[in-house]
């Protein structure tokens, strides 16, 4: 089988299940949200071992450091889900004078690991902790509808016909130095689908709010999506990896199938809450 064919058939198996979570929501989605920002987070830390940088003596193997990280990492989700935005600026701090004191008494000049560890809870932990959050009945309750489910077809619509618009249509290349294959063409059919999905899921939600507030979430999730794909491509080309991992055949790892959403997550809640306010 072609990798287009294997990467087909994981998506058909694997979509259903996540949407069944996404509609379960509350504890199952966050669940499922934690897990998968503690795999995403373990291949993040792996990407800079690849990379033979001083990272591997922080974050090599089982070592304490790697494993406190991981932990914490699922808690900042957990605490997201349960709005507990003090705890989480708690962990935030806290993490973050661990590594200053560790730095300070050790003296092993890894200032690149702490500005790692800084990004990663920004990049990975933060975006999940919000999607496991806008999966909850209360989070539904308050905005109307079911944000999260709502997210992932988005996403999953830019990423889909991105790549086979690039495909069959792609000339231009879009930013050959961190993606090769990525075209401009691609990138405008992505978008133009996910603005069409936008507006039949307000053909479908009638009622819930105005075409313009769909329209909106479309715009937002086509543009921060992308942005998000290339920024992790960015990163696999810094280290020298064609993947994240080799977990998910067809599809690489698991940052590299949810690359778009840590992006579009935190966009769209910006955009919500904003909203709701004004």
């Amino acid at each position: 089988m072609t990798n287009t064919t294997v990467r087909i058939i994981v998506g058909v198996t694997g979509i259903p299940l996540i949407i069944l979570l996404s509609v379960a929501g509350n504890i199952y989605f966050l669940v499922f949200c934690a897990v998968i920002s503690f795999l995403c987070m373990n291949e993040f830390y792996n990407l800079f071992e690849k990379s033979g940088s001083r990272l591997m003596q922080w974050f090599g193997g089982i070592s304490v450091h790697k494993s406190v990280f991981l932990s914490v990492s699922s808690l900042i989700v957990i605490n997201f889900y349960y709005e507990r935005v003090n705890y989480v600026l708690i962990l935030y701090f806290l993490m973050f004078v661990y590594l200053i004191v560790d730095e300070i008494f050790k003296y092993q000049k890894h200032f690149d690991a702490i500005g790692t560890w800084m990004l990663s809870i920004v990049y990975i932990s933060t975006p999940f902790g919000l999607l496991s959050l806008m999966g909850s009945d209360k989070f539904k309750a308050l905005f109307g509808a079911n944000y999260a489910l709502l997210l992932l077809i988005f996403v999953w619509t830019s990423d889909t016909f991105a790549f086979f618009g690039g495909r069959l249509f792609g000339k231009h290349k879009m930013a050959e130095r961190v993606s090769p294959k990525k075209t401009w063409e691609g990138s405008a059919i992505g978008f133009a689908f996910t603005i069409i999905a936008s507006v039949i899921v307000w053909a479908l939600l009638r009622g819930t709010d105005t075409i313009f507030h769909f329209l909106a979430i479309g715009v937002i999730t086509g543009v921060f999506a992308q942005i998000g794909d290339l920024f992790e491509s960015h990163l696999k080309r810094m280290v020298k990896v064609k993947d994240s991992s080799n977990f998910i055949p067809g599809h690489g790892g698991f940052l590299d199938r949810f690359d778009s959403i840590l992006f579009a997550v935190p966009a769209v809640y910006i955009y919500l809450y904003i909203k709701s306010i004004i």
